[in-house]
């Protein structure tokens, strides 16, 4: 059972450490989405929580106000280390407030999310100065969804999201990440999204030291063919995987006439404009 609590905090603004931000606002501290392969579970010895990451969730409380001036023509990540949209915040609405003050702030903001629930503040993304929505995929099987992601919204949910919001004249994005060796069929997610979307993101799994058991046992589990795949690039570290596979996504997206951003962490950027 999730334990849901709330914590006072002095601003809910941070510097950003991703390239291309200026701030990162996380409106929550955990996620209960429970994706097994979470970047942001090192989080965890930094919250007070003796809950495994998923388990907890704290409403950040904060009564100073974000400010214009500070903010003014910035970019702004909702968010990095969170989901602005996990299923509470349509009680609390404290992603909404947020973006509220941000249309004020006049800031250009990039909301990343794993849930349909993004779609309730269209009305509030029209008044922003600049504003990008980024659904993530790491598959388009509903199957691998509901065993590696297990409180995020259904893959049909999310493609319908990115119609309606794309049909209300909203930027968006898909950021296919993680992407999983051998499991991610990136192109079928192209297939079903193509449509709605304006530019396509892709990132490879972050095997961080403290999940990477449980990652493999997820795929020993549910995907024993490509557990030799992943065991040459995560333990023997063969990195050639990812150059042959950035090639390989930027040939097929320039075929197909789409913007592709690729991120492979320590290897360059690709893009196929």
């Amino acid at each position: 059972m999730l334990r849901l609590d709330t914590t006072p905090v002095k601003t809910l603004l941070s510097k950003s450490k991703i390239a291309g931000f200026d701030y990162a606002i996380n409106p929550y501290v955990g996620c209960p989405h429970k994706c097994i392969y979470c970047y942001a579970e090192y989080m965890r010895k930094f919250s007070g929580h003796s809950e495994e990451w998923g388990e907890f969730l704290d409403v950040k409380q904060c009564a100073v106000p974000l400010k214009p001036g500070k903010l003014f023509r910035t970019r702004v990540m909702l968010s990095s280390v969170t989901d602005p949209y996990n299923p509470y915040e349509k009680e609390y609405e404290l992603t909404r407030n947020i973006i509220k003050q941000l249309v004020y702030c006049q800031a250009k903001v990039y909301i990343l999310t794993k849930s349909a629930l993004v779609v309730r503040d269209i009305d509030l993304f029209k008044q922003l100065y600049q504003c990008e929505v980024a659904l993530s995929f790491s598959s388009a099987d509903e199957g691998f969804r509901q065993a590696a992601e297990p409180g995020a919204s259904p893959v049909a949910d999310k493609i319908n999201a990115l119609k309606t919001l794309h049909g209300a004249g909203i930027s968006t994005a898909v950021m296919v990440a993680p992407l999983f060796p051998g499991i991610t069929d990136w192109k079928q997610i192209i297939t079903l999204t193509k449509p709605y979307v304006n530019r396509y993101g892709f990132d490879s799994l972050n095997m961080r030291p403290a999940f990477q058991r449980k990652v493999m046992d997820f795929v020993e589990g549910h995907y024993p063919d490509a557990l030799p795949l992943m065991g040459d690039i995560y333990i023997k570290q063969d990195s050639s995987y990812w150059t042959k596979l950035a090639k390989e996504i930027t040939d097929y997206c320039h075929e197909q006439k789409v913007r592709a951003d690729i991120f492979f962490g320590s290897f360059p950027s690709y893009s196929s404009e």
